[in-house]
């Protein structure tokens, strides 16, 4: 019979007491709903960072005796205030939430099974749905190096009526840091999210792509479902075009961290030049100031690479290889746009022979 083990549940929060009132009962119901079918303990860790809305009074009134709250004196970015609630967390299993997130009732339990059947496993991420519509927000990860940059965001499904078994394993390049399980142990050994990243996006990517080469694995589970509200909070407090040179500066450094194939590192070297000269052609600054704002922290990357290319035992090219293959199989479909999407849930419904696709280039 498997055991379940204890889950902590930790939810970073910045600005989000209307966020909170939405979306918390769920994850309420979820953590009692798992404590009740399968004897296990849950704590549920909310992280606010700082925030300068009611949040704070909002969970201490409503949600004291059931949470466990952690107050930041001053904003932080995610990935110190979410470091704060792994080094806060008591159990073996973390299971970490946007506050923008509806969780499925019966969601915790096979993301932590993954865990008692495989002792290399680091992460197992949900499927989440997109509030608002009938598209994913997001599934299994592809991962596929090309043109100088890891391509990670590539979504996949599968048709269950073909999968060679119930328990075959689903790779996933990314769990996502909106909602996802991890081992607390592995997530403290590694260090958390790179902080260096502050105060947003491609945290997730980069501490799985860590995961990885340290030969741990990271898989997705359909049968965990949650419902995300895109973008709720970043997106409605920063001005989308620093949110892009933030986002993009953190993929470089991601690369300029943890990418160790000499062939690979040139040409990633080589694409960044050709993108700046061709946003001088297009009269951008964008990406110009993208590239300032990485080179300026990178003294503190190559610190962090060479403790990475120590911990290394998987290759880059390892691990493409592990996504190339699963994109192959006749169970799984890739998603890349809308169009696929509905092309899926059309076949999904098909007791026909559906057809794996080919990552696109």
């Amino acid at each position: 019979m498997t055991c379940f083990q204890n889950v902590s549940i930790v939810i970073p929060n910045w600005n989000g007491e209307k966020l909170l009132i939405e979306f918390l009962p769920s994850v309420l119901q979820a953590a009692n709903y798992y404590q009740e079918k399968y004897n296990a303990l849950v704590e549920i860790i909310i992280v606010d960072d700082g925030s300068q809305d009611n949040s704070v009074n909002y969970l201490e009134t409503n949600y004291k005796a059931q949470i466990k709250l952690i107050v930041l004196g001053k904003n932080q970015g995610f990935a110190k205030a979410t470091n704060q609630g792994f080094l806060a967390a008591k159990y073996p299993i973390i299971f970490l939430l946007n506050n923008d997130i509806r969780v499925e009732i019966d969601a915790i339990a096979p993301l932590v099974k993954h865990f008692n059947d495989d002792l290399s496993v680091f992460a197992v991420c949900s499927k989440a749905y997109r509030l608002e519509s009938d598209l994913f927000d997001g599934a299994g990860k592809l991962g596929n190096f090309h043109k100088g940059h890891w391509h990670i965001f590539i979504n996949y499904d599968v048709f269950s009526l073909k999968l060679p078994n119930p328990d075959t394993k689903l790779y996933s390049f990314i769990a996502s840091g909106g909602y996802s399980a991890f081992d607390r142990v592995k997530l403290l050994e590694i260090g958390g999210f790179c902080e260096l990243l502050s105060p947003f996006y491609w945290e997730d990517a980069e501490l799985c792509y860590r995961a990885w080469k340290r030969g741990w694995k990271i898989y997705y589970e359909p049968k965990s479902v949650v419902y995300h509200r895109s973008s709720a909070t970043i997106g409605k407090k920063v001005p989308s075009r620093q949110v892009q040179i933030i986002a993009e500066r953190n993929r470089l450094l991601m690369h300029w961290i943890n990418l160790h194939n000499p062939t690979w590192l040139i040409s990633h070297i080589l694409w960044i030049i050709l993108k700046l000269l061709q946003a001088v052609i297009r009269l951008d600054i964008a990406y110009w100031q993208t590239v300032y704002n990485a080179l300026r922290l990178l003294p503190q990357a190559l610190v962090l690479r060479k403790k990475e290319k120590l911990a290394q035992v998987v290759s880059d090219k390892e691990i493409t290889e592990i996504f190339s293959k699963q994109a192959k199989e006749n169970w799984v479909m890739v998603i890349n746009d809308p169009s696929d999407y509905y092309r899926y849930v059309k076949l999904s419904k098909d007791k026909g022979k559906p057809t794996g696709l080919p990552i696109q280039r």
